[in-house]
C-alpha cells in the first residue's frame, strides 16, 4: 500500500512501469515465506529466472507479472542485470537465517529496494542516466530495505529467521535464539537502533543530493519519505520491534507527507 501511493505521485508515463516492478517484488519476496522446502523455494526462483528471459525476447508466458514486465521493458529498456540481481538475493534468502554481518546486509538491500529504485530511474525519461540520481536510489533503497526489515522482525522470526546480521548481534550479546524468541530486550533493542541509524545515515546522504535532481527523479524517489516514517516508528517504540506500535499502519500522517513531499519535489 505504501509503495502504491508513491507510484500514484510519480510521473504518469512512470506509473505502469513502477506498478510491474512492485508487483514483480511482492511475487518474489513471498517466495520464502510461502515455501516449506528449499528446493521448491529454488524452482520458483528459476522459473521466475526463465520467465524474464522470455520476457525481454517479448515472449511471456501468460502470467500478469510477466506480461507488465515485458510491456514495460518494451516501453523503457529497463536493465535485466537490476531484476537478476534482486533474483539473487531472493535465492539466497532460502538458505540463510541470518545474514553474518553488516555488510552483507547493506548489499541485500541495494540488490533489492536499491535495485527496484534504479528501475523505477529507467521508467522515468527525464531521470535516465543522471548519476546523482543513481547515487541517491541506492543511498534511498538501503535506507527502505534495512527500514523495512527491521519492521518485519516479528514477521521473520516467525519464518525463523532474522536481518539483524550475526556480527551486530555479536556486539550486543544477542543471540539468534533470544530474536526467535519472539519477545523484545534491551540487548534486541540496541541492536535494532544501531541498524537504524545505518538507515538514517543512508537517508541523509540521499537527501544531501537533491539539489543535483531533476524533479522526476526526486519523485521516483519518494519511498525515502516512507523509510523516514518507518524510522521514526520505530523510535517512537523505543526499538522495540515485537510491540503492538510497530505493527500499526502508517496512514493518514504518511499519505500528507507524500503529497506534501511530492507537491514540493523532494524527498
Amino acid at each position: 500500500k505504501e509503495r502504491y501511493m508513491c507510484n500514484l505521485l510519480a510521473p504518469p508515463a512512470a506509473r505502469p512501469g513502477l506498478f510491474a516492478l512492485h508487483a514483480f517484488n511482492v511475487e518474489t519476496a513471498k517466495i520464502r515465506g510461502t515455501t516449506a522446502e528449499q528446493a521448491i523455494g529454488r524452482m520458483r526462483v528459476a522459473w521466475w529466472r526463465q520467465t524474464l528471459e522470455q520476457a525481454w525476447r517479448g515472449e511471456p508466458p501468460d502470467h500478469p507479472v510477466a506480461q507488465a514486465l515485458a510491456h514495460a521493458h518494451v516501453r523503457h529498456g529497463l536493465e535485466l542485470r537490476l531484476l537478476e540481481q534482486l533474483l539473487d538475493a531472493r535465492e539466497d534468502d532460502l538458505a540463510e537465517s541470518q545474514k553474518e554481518s553488516r555488510d552483507t546486509l547493506i548489499s541485500y538491500c541495494e540488490r533489492t529496494a536499491g535495485s527496484l529504485l534504479l528501475l523505477g530511474l529507467e521508467c522515468a525519461p527525464k531521470a535516465t542516466g543522471v548519476e546523482a540520481a543513481e547515487h541517491a536510489a541506492v543511498h534511498v533503497g538501503c535506507a527502505l530495505g534495512l527500514a523495512s526489515l527491521l519492521r518485519g522482525t516479528a514477521v521473520h522470526a516467525s519464518q525463523s529467521c532474522t536481518f539483524i546480521p550475526v556480527d551486530v548481534a555479536a556486539r550486543h550479546n544477542l543471540t539468534l535464539k533470544q530474536v526467535l524468541s519472539g519477545r523484545d530486550s534491551v540487548d534486541l533493542s540496541n541492536a535494532v537502533a544501531e541498524l537504524a541509524s545505518d538507515a538514517v545515515s543512508h537517508l541523509l546522504a540521499a537527501r544531501a543530493l537533491s539539489s543535483e535532481l531533476p524533479r522526476d527523479a526526486r519523485s521516483i524517489l519518494l519511498p525515502a519519505v516512507v523509510a523516514d516514517h518507518i524510522l521514526q516508528q520505530l523510535q517512537r517504540s523505543s526499538y522495540a520491534v515485537f510491540s503492538g506500535e510497530i505493527r500499526k499502519p502508517l496512514g493518514l500522517r504518511l499519505l500528507m507527507a507524500l503529497n506534501w513531499n511530492g507537491f514540493r519535489g523532494s524527498y
